[in-house]
C-alpha cells in the first residue's frame, strides 16, 4: 500500500465509525464505555512540527570547503490519525488497544559561497534541503473509570506504548568552478528510531447541564527504550575524481521521554436505546526527546546530534460505545411433574443518588430476598432496576442496568444461580412516584426482585 493509500485510509476510518455503529452509554473524554461493553474511536490530525531543524552544510574541508552555513529545515506540517478499540467491565475497569500514526515534511532552500582553491577564490551556490518524517504509536492500557457526577467522569490509567520514528533529509549543493570543475554535491542523512516502555494518564470529561456538551482533556507521559540510529552519505559530482563518503554516524540504545495532552469539546448524539456517538473537537500536543538527528546532512565527517519533535494540532474524533444488552433468561430443563405453583414475592432495594452501590439497608433486603428464592427451590428470579428522573434518558437506562447487575452479583455471591436471575433495565420510564423531569426522588431509584 502506498504511503497516500494508507493515510486516507487511517483518516477516512474516521467517517466509517458513524456508520458501524449504534448500543446506550454516556460518552466520555476518551470515549470509554459508562457501563459494561466495547468503545471505539477513530480521529483525523493536522499538525505542526517546532522540533529541531536538519541542517544543510557546514564547513566542508574536501573537496571543497564552504565558508557559510546552508539553509535548515524540518518536516514542518502534516497529516495524522488514531484509532482505538477497547471493552470496559462492570467494575469500572477496561482495556484497550490502539494505535497512531503521523506524515509530516518540510523544505528550505538559499544561496552560499565555496571557496574551491584559497580563500580568495570562490564560486556563488545554489542549495535546498528537504525533510520527511514518518512515525507509528501502538498502545495497550488498562484503566480505573470514577463517576463525578451527571455526564462527567475522570479516569486513571496505564499500559506500554511502541513507537518507530523515521527521519529523512536530503540536501544538494550547485555551482559552478571552472579550475576545480565543481559543480554538485548531494547527501541523504537518515535517522531511526524504535523503543517501547511504560506509560501513565489520565483522562476526563465535564458534562454541561443537560445539553448534550461535554469538556474533555487528557495529560500522559511515557518512556522508552530502544534503538536509535543516524547515518548519512554524501557525494561531489563534476570534479575531476568524484567523491563519495558513507558514514555510520550512531548505533546505540537509547532512553527517550514522551509527554503529551489535549483539550476539547464534545457532543453526544443519542441513537437509540442501545448506542452512543459522540463528535470531539479538540487540540494536542506531543513531545518526543531524541528521536531523530539535527546533524547537517553534507558534512564529509562523522557528526551526530539527536533532536526532539514537538508536534500540535487540532483534531477531530468520532466515538462510539457499545453497552451490552441484558442477559436472556437461560430455560431449564423441564421437571419430570410441574411443581405446585408458587405464589410470588416481591422486595424493594433503593439506592442513593447516581449510585449503583449496595447500602447496609438494602444489603438486608437481598438477604431476605435470597431466603425466600433459596425456600422456593427452583425459583427463577426477576430484577428491574429504575432511576428517577433526574439525568438523560439514555444515561438513566445505563445506571438502571447497572444497579440490577449490582443486585444479581450480590445473590450470585449468596448461592443463587445465574442462570435463574433474569435483569431489565426500565431507567426512568416507570417511575413508583410520578414526578415531573429532573426531580430527584429517593423512592424511584430502586431494583425491584420479584421471586
Amino acid at each position: 500500500m502506498s504511503k497516500t493509500a494508507l493515510r486516507s485510509a487511517l483518516l477516512s476510518g474516521t467517517a466509517a465509525v458513524a456508520l458501524v455503529v449504534a448500543y446506550p452509554q454516556i460518552a466520555s473524554a476518551q470515549m470509554y464505555s459508562a457501563g459494561p461493553g466495547f468503545y471505539l474511536s477513530a480521529e483525523g490530525r493536522y499538525m505542526w512540527n517546532a522540533g529541531d531543524k536538519v541542517g544543510s552544510y557546514s564547513p566542508i574541508t574536501s573537496p571543497i570547503s564552504v565558508s557559510t552555513s546552508g539553509p535548515k529545515a524540518r518536516a514542518d506540517k502534516g497529516w495524522g490519525g488514531k484509532a482505538m478499540l477497547g471493552y470496559r467491565f462492570n467494575n469500572n475497569w477496561d482495556v484497550g488497544i490502539g494505535g497512531s500514526a503521523g506524515w509530516l515534511k518540510g523544505n528550505d532552500s538559499g544561496n552560499g559561497f565555496i571557496s574551491t582553491d584559497g580563500p580568495e577564490t570562490g564560486v556563488n551556490t545554489s542549495s535546498n534541503i528537504k525533510v520527511k518524517l514518518r512515525y507509528q504509536v501502538a498502545d495497550f492500557e488498562a484503566g480505573y473509570n470514577w463517576t463525578m457526577g451527571q455526564n462527567s467522569n475522570l479516569r486513571l490509567f496505564g499500559g506500554v506504548r511502541y513507537a518507530h520514528f523515521d527521519q529523512t533529509a536530503n540536501a544538494n549543493l550547485n555551482g559552478t568552478d571552472t579550475i576545480t570543475g565543481f559543480s554538485h554535491v548531494s547527501g541523504k542523512r537518515k535517522s531511526t528510531y524504535w523503543g517501547v516502555g511504560p506509560r501513565l494518564g489520565l483522562n476526563g470529561a465535564v458534562g454541561i447541564g443537560q445539553s448534550g456538551f461535554n469538556v474533555f482533556g487528557s495529560v500522559s507521559g511515557a518512556m522508552l527504550y530502544g534503538k536509535y540510529k543516524d547515518q548519512h552519505s554524501v557525494l561531489a559530482t563534476g570534479l575531476a575524481s568524484p567523491t563519495g563518503t558513507s558514514i555510520k554516524d550512531k548505533n546505540k540504545n537509547k532512553w527517550v521521554p514522551n509527554a503529551e495532552g489535549e483539550v476539547g469539546l464534545g457532543y453526544n448524539f443519542n441513537t437509540g436505546s442501545a448506542t452512543t456517538v459522540g463528535l470531539q473537537l479538540g487540540y494536542r500536543a506531543e513531545k518526543w526527546w531524541g528521536v531523530s538527528s539535527d546533524a547537517d546532512v553534507l558534512s564529509p565527517s562523522q557528526a551526530s546530534h539527536s533532536s526532539d519533535q514537538l508536534m500540535h494540532g487540532p483534531f477531530v474524533r468520532l466515538v462510539a460505545t457499545f453497552g451490552s444488552a441484558p442477559p436472556a433468561p437461560m430455560a431449564s430443563p423441564p421437571p419430570p411433574a410441574p411443581p405446585p405453583a408458587m405464589a410470588k414475592k416481591s422486595f424493594i432495594v433503593f439506592f442513593d443518588f447516581d449510585k449503583s452501590n449496595i447500602t447496609a439497608e438494602g444489603q438486608k433486603t437481598i438477604n431476605d430476598a435470597v431466603a425466600a428464592a433459596k425456600s422456593g427451590g427452583s425459583a427463577q428470579v426477576t430484577l428491574t432496576g429504575h432511576t428517577d428522573r433526574s439525568g438523560s434518558e439514555q444515561y438513566n437506562m445505563a445506571l438502571s442496568l447497572r444497579r440490577a447487575e449490582a443486585v444479581k452479583a450480590n445473590m450470585i455471591r449468596q448461592g443463587i444461580p445465574a442462570n435463574a436471575i433474569v435483569v431489565i433495565g426500565k431507567g426512568e420510564s416507570q417511575p413508583l412516584v410520578p414526578t415531573a423531569d429532573g426531580v430527584r426522588e429517593p423512592q424511584n431509584r430502586r431494583v425491584e426482585i420479584v421471586i
